[in-house]
């Protein structure tokens, strides 16, 4: 299986990515993930994405691309990989199509996930980061535990108090 979810931010893409993984075995490359992993471990690559995402921009498509073949030169995506949000944008799905013909790969399959705007800025809106771990919840849908510290992207905060705020709203 060699897949690209393609849909905007919070369409669900990394949802039906790890549905899709565990089905057929193959990995998940989210360009997301990654680079809040190198961000994280403070790698030079990390450092670089870090002075753009923290002031809200993209990395830019030379970073991502070299990334993304860094990563799809692994032994686990020889048998087949999903990507999640790459390519985003013309450059990006260029410098993956002459990836894939040095690979001798062909993608299979590409699907774009299409999702109401209204729906969107609720599942941007309630999602909250722990920024201990790293993991990623959803207020909503998939609250995290009571001991979170949570990153709203402006702010960090403890777990209990937002879900009192919320809980009193229903």
């Amino acid at each position: 299986m060699r897949l690209v979810l393609m849909g905007p931010p919070a369409s669900g893409k990394g949802t039906q990515a790890k549905f899709l993984v565990d089905h057929y075995g193959v990995p998940q490359v989210s360009t997301g993930d990654m680079l809040r992993a190198a961000r994280a471990a403070g790698t030079q690559l990390g450092k670089e994405a870090d002075s753009f995402m923290s002031q809200g921009k993209l990395v830019p498509d030379a970073v991502v691309i070299g990334l993304v073949e860094e990563r799809l030169g692994l032994s686990d995506a020889k048998k087949g990989f999903i990507l999640d949000g790459f390519p985003r944008t013309v450059p990006q799905a260029e410098a993956l199509d002459a990836l894939l013909g040095r690979l001798r790969t062909p993608l299979e399959h590409i699907v774009q996930i299409d999702v109401p705007r209204e729906l969107l800025m609720e599942r941007a809106t309630l999602r909250r980061t722990d920024v201990r771990t790293g993991q990623i919840y959803h207020l909503k849908y998939s609250p995290p535990p009571s001991d979170a510290v949570l990153n709203t992207g402006t702010t960090t905060e403890r777990t209990r108090s937002k879900r009192a705020s919320i809980s009193t709203r229903r």
